[in-house]
């Protein structure tokens, strides 16, 4: 009886290591490239205003392959006029990787560990609104993110792709291209209009990441398309923004501003 259990558990062991997940390799800035773009409220009393953040951000890559933590300046500039907003801006990131939550064992890629990466991108946002009372509605918009992303990390996604081990997916991208469709609803305090208050949902892809994952490895489940929450706050001039989603990995965003 014994020896049928040991037999046992030996089969059992060996189905899940064939069934384990492979290694994600990830571009750096995958699901952080999509971000919050502030735009004044109709009862601001300026239609135009430009943002200044700083933003620490984090992202889980699929099946416990690793870590990034990166941090981000953003800039961008926001418009307001009947019923429609819009707003545009540009920001760079810099960050490191790290094997600390790695799936590790046989799969475990030691030289991923302390990779830098570095880059810089373009976001721009569209979209209509209503107003009810104190909040507007803005049902929908278009948004988009542009990023070039450099360093030894995307080095490093280049050349493991090379080594055609079926328990590795890699990018080997570094542009990436976001865009998807965005609602939101935001509203004032009815006291001091200048503090405010919202929540936004993002929903949208990046054209060719599902097919440059699937190169590197065709057998392996690429699929996946990016969503993003996002909680805004202003108070006077100072603001703040919580994001978090993904793009295939977990990611989270935390900025602090100000606007003029």
């Amino acid at each position: 009886m014994k020896r049928s259990h040991i037999l046992l558990l030996f089969v059992c062991h060996c189905i899940l290591l064939s069934c384990s997940a492979p290694s994600f390799f990830l571009p750096a800035v995958t699901g952080n490239d999509v971000a919050y773009l502030p735009k004044p409220m109709e009862v601001d009393s300026v239609t135009s205003k430009t943002y200044l953040s700083a933003s620490i951000a984090g992202m889980e890559l699929p099946h416990n392959s690793g870590s990034m933590n990166m941090g981000f300046i953003n800039i961008s500039r926001g418009h307001t006029i009947k019923n429609i907003n819009f707003a545009y801006g540009a920001f760079g990131f810099t960050g490191k990787t790290s094997d600390e939550d790695t799936n590790g064992g046989e799969k475990q890629i030691p030289e991923f560990d302390d990779k830098n990466f570095y880059g810089a991108g373009l976001r721009t946002s569209i979209g209509y609104f209503d107003n009810m009372g104190n909040a507007e509605f803005r049902m929908l918009s278009w948004d988009n993110s542009l990023s070039i992303e450099n360093g030894n990390y995307s080095s490093f996604r280049k050349r493991i792709i090379d080594i055609n081990n079926k328990d590795i997916v890699s990018a080997s991208k570094t542009v990436l291209f976001t865009t998807g469709i965005s609602t939101e609803i935001i509203w004032h305090s009815k006291r001091k209009p200048v503090n405010q208050f919202a929540f936004r949902v993002f929903y949208g892809f990046t054209p060719g990441l599902n097919s440059n994952l699937r190169y590197s490895n065709p057998n392996a489940s690429t699929e996946g398309k990016a969503v993003d929450f996002a909680f805004y706050f202003k108070l006077n001039k100072f603001f703040g923004i919580f994001n978090t989603g993904g793009n295939k990995g977990f990611t989270s965003k935390f900025g602090l501003g100000y606007s003029f």
